[in-house]
């Protein structure tokens, strides 16, 4: 059956990209003022976060309060290791650093994500999370099944080298959900998705000349080969007849994926982007590859007034 034969399931796909993800909660602000609330939210890496606060706290204007005040504990304090050289070698001699992950764990968990909390005890949205198993390359879903914990989940999704080690779980070697699926299309498809939003925050790297350094090569072969994931993933929605419209957010500069510093000025150009995108377009409406029907019966039409 086609899926918009089916009962309607907006959703959020959230990519991951560190500290880019406050571009994410400005463009959620958005996109909820501009009537557009999901009924799930499936994210990667910090697009996990952002996915679980959402259902934690609530897709509304009181739930993205609380996010944004996360994200402001967040730049208070140190919570990725900016040695990364250091990391690097720590990992290369097998005495990897947990330091980050402890903080990042103590960190959620004063924000009531404790780990009892389960995926069924979420009333803000069905959420997804996604993670990678290294050892068949295949997506790890967090959400399938409700008794997952959340906890387990998020820490499993953000487990980006060097500064998390792989988790082990049945047979599984886990790592940051971004390994196989940055923006995760087709894991929203496993989940129901019917209509998706996705925001997604690959950032591409250009160089000054023609002499690329190896550190900034690494950097483009990973934004290939993600996005080349990403074209694949819309493509089987496609198929699916699974409309999906994509923002991104490449013309935005950025600190290193580490550096939280700039939160408060990404999550006001993140709404700003989306803000100005919504009310070019006069919301969604007339937008490549989004399906008229639930433009004009499911999705509420509003007229968008830029900020300022």
């Amino acid at each position: 059956m086609n899926k918009t034969d089916s009962k309607k399931t907006l959703t959020f796909v959230l990519g991951g990209g560190g500290s880019r993800g406050a571009l994410q909660v400005g463009a959620i602000r958005a996109l909820i003022e501009a009537g557009f609330v999901p009924d799930l939210v499936v994210g990667t890496s910090i697009g996990a976060v952002n996915a679980a606060g959402l259902a934690l706290w609530g897709c509304n204007i009181q739930g993205l309060a609380t996010l944004e005040k996360a994200w402001k504990g967040v730049a208070e304090m140190q919570i990725l290791d900016p040695r990364v050289p250091h990391l690097v070698l720590r990992s290369l001699i097998g005495h990897p650093s947990q330091r980050s992950r402890q903080k990042v764990e103590e960190y959620f968990i004063s924000l009531g994500i404790t780990p009892d909390l389960r995926i069924e005890d979420l009333t803000g949205a069905r959420l997804g999370m996604v993670s990678a198993d290294i050892e068949t390359g295949q997506p790890v879903i967090y959400g399938k099944n409700t008794q997952d914990p959340v906890l387990e989940g998020l820490l499993a999704s953000i487990s980006l080298p060097p500064w998390f080690v792989p988790s082990k779980k049945d047979g599984q070697l886990i790592v940051d959900g971004g390994a196989v699926s940055n923006l995760p299309i087709e894991p929203a498809l496993q989940l129901g998705a019917t209509h998706i939003i996705a925001l997604d925050l690959d950032m591409e790297i250009k160089a000054d000349d023609n002499a690329v350094p190896l550190p900034k090569y690494f950097e483009k072969l990973a934004f290939a080969v993600s996005q080349r994931y990403i074209q694949l993933e819309k493509s089987l929605a496609e198929e699916q007849g699974v409309p999906v419209h994509c923002f991104s957010f490449r013309d935005i500069d950025t600190l290193p994926t580490w550096d939280f510093s700039n939160t408060a000025e990404l999550m006001e150009a993140g709404y700003r982007k989306i803000q100005s995108e919504l009310a070019a377009k006069g919301g969604l409406s007339g937008v490549e590859n989004f399906s008229q029907n639930i433009l004009a019966e499911d999705l509420p039409s509003q007229e968008i007034h830029p900020a300022g």
